[in-house]
């Protein structure tokens, strides 16, 4: 009996499993670091906002933004939310920092003054 192709065949049969395995991987992983570097993105527009806003104005309290969710599905709403209530006059200031702030990543276009369009998924901001 001649074994001669037998490791050959094998070592083919282990590579196509671990490449299907980082196949899978990496769809999964993709979208999901997708979606964290758009969170990280809205949450240090959103700070780098309020820092101004409280350095500028010294009558208002320093404002933390607390969480940062992210729901919806292909047109996905980011939500913002701060330890203390943002005054509305500076809503639209806190927005539009973050939107300059997602359109820094890479791929990212802008669709309107609250909206930016990443790849097939759209990311509307609100505080």
């Amino acid at each position: 009996m001649d074994l001669r192709g037998q490791v050959s065949a094998e070592f083919l049969l282990i590579v196509s499993f671990i490449l299907i395995i980082v196949l899978v991987f990496s769809s999964i992983a993709g979208p999901q670091s997708q979606e964290n570097s758009i969170a990280t993105a809205a949450r240090e527009g959103a700070s780098s906002a309020v820092a101004e806003i409280a350095y500028t104005n010294v009558s208002m309290k320093p404002v933390k933004v607390t969480k940062t969710t992210i729901t919806g599905g292909s047109n996905r709403t980011i939500t913002l939310y701060f330890d203390t209530p943002l005054p509305s006059n500076y809503r639209t200031f806190v927005i539009n920092r973050t939107v300059e702030s997602l359109l820094s990543l890479n791929g990212v276009k802008p669709v309107n003054s609250t909206t930016v369009r990443l790849g097939d998924r759209t990311y509307t901001v609100q505080v």
